[in-house]
């Protein structure tokens, strides 16, 4: 989920039958997904606790008027998250785009320019992509399911978009991923980020010896270490046994 999904399924609960939205006319109905498939409708405004958790196998966080609904935040967001290299030919091929192994040798290229410092993180999608490529591979990683689950039991059908702070209805949109993609196309980057294997953070820390463990990303880890972790280093791991692993955002930028 966006990082204002509490907020948004809180006034839309106490606002309900009070809003009409594009494509989805007054909303009558706010539900949760269940794990096993389908949803249940919320009924008091506790039960917002049961859709305000992360689940990376679904991809409508809500259910409104019983249309599958993925929440972003208004302004820079994130549109899928940690996208490893191991993942890259087999989602390509199922999506059934074109030179495949062209386009992972290119990301490989501009990873490395990256960890040498010769290029910026955030990269252009027209890099490596046609617009109907990146379209069809934006449209099934924020809407459809994920390399890591397959297709998602909750899919979403459309894109709800609402700041943190909502005042009224006016500050929530509905697009069609058509839609989004057309007035966000141009702010769409392919971000390069890194985990360090000996990093204090517990959570990046297994996350990169995870990824360094899987030999489709081997092209993507560095036993060499150019910047330093921003919550420093564990006392415990060796500084040779520290590495620098890579993985792929899909960002939403000002």
């Amino acid at each position: 989920m966006a990082g204002n999904e509490v907020a948004v399924c809180r006034f839309i609960f106490l606002n309900l039958k009070q809003i009409s939205l594009k494509h989805l006319g007054q909303l009558s109905v706010i539900a949760a997904p269940l794990r096993k498939g389908g949803y249940i409708p919320l009924k008091v405004q506790d039960d917002i606790d049961n859709i305000s958790t992360s689940d990376a196998r679904k991809k409508a966080d809500i259910y409104l008027n019983s249309r599958g609904i993925s929440i972003k935040q208004t302004g820079a967001s994130v549109l899928f998250n940690r996208l490893q290299r191991a993942n890259l030919y087999k989602l390509y091929s199922n999506l059934g785009l074109p030179e495949i192994n062209n386009k992972i040798i290119q990301l490989d290229h501009e990873v490395t320019q990256f960890h040498q410092g010769t290029i910026l993180r955030d990269r252009l999608w027209q890099n490596f992509f046609s617009e109907l490529e990146f379209k069809q591979l934006l449209s099934f990683l924020m809407l459809q399911g994920s390399p890591n689950y397959g297709v998602s039991k909750h899919p979403a059908e459309f894109i709800l978009e609402a700041p943190t702070r909502i005042q009224s209805s006016a500050d929530i949109q509905i697009y069609t991923f058509d839609e989004y993609f057309e007035k966000y196309k141009n702010n769409i980057r392919i971000g390069i980020r890194r985990s360090w294997i000996g990093q204090l953070s517990e959570s990046e820390h297994k996350r990169a010896i995870s990824l360094s463990k899987n030999v489709g990303n081997l092209p993507w880890l560095f036993d060499d270490i150019i910047a330093n972790p921003p919550t420093g280093w564990r006392e415990n791991v060796e500084v040779s046994i520290r590495k620098t692993v890579y993985y792929l955002m899909i960002l939403k930028v000002n």
